[in-house]
């Protein structure tokens, strides 16, 4: 994953209030994760199955209040893959919409 990164926004009240942007190296997004949680000085949250299809389909996902165990001040973790300029997010078939 060459030149791959994982984008992290901490959203409150529909806006972003932290942003941060994470090189994904030999270690793998799990590591790139992690190092967005500390950023964030926030423990990393439940991972369902829900989050595991929705990164690999769209190349993003969010956390919301009930995924921490301990409290938190925002309302949504949000993160995102980005890839070098060419390179396609994969998914699914192509659909009317995504040309409109």
């Amino acid at each position: 994953m060459k030149n791959h990164r994982l984008w992290g926004r901490i959203i409150r009240n529909h806006r972003i209030v932290q942003s941060e942007t994470v090189e994904i190296t030999e270690e793998g997004i799990e590591a790139a994760f992690l190092e967005l949680c500390r950023r964030f000085d926030v423990q990393r949250p439940l991972q369902l199955p829900k989050h595991n299809r929705e990164f690999e389909k769209f190349g993003r996902t969010a956390y919301t209040r009930e995924h921490f165990t301990e409290s938190i001040a925002f309302d949504r973790l949000e993160i995102e893959l980005i890839l070098p300029d060419g390179e396609k997010k994969g998914g699914g078939p192509r659909t009317p919409l995504m040309d409109a």
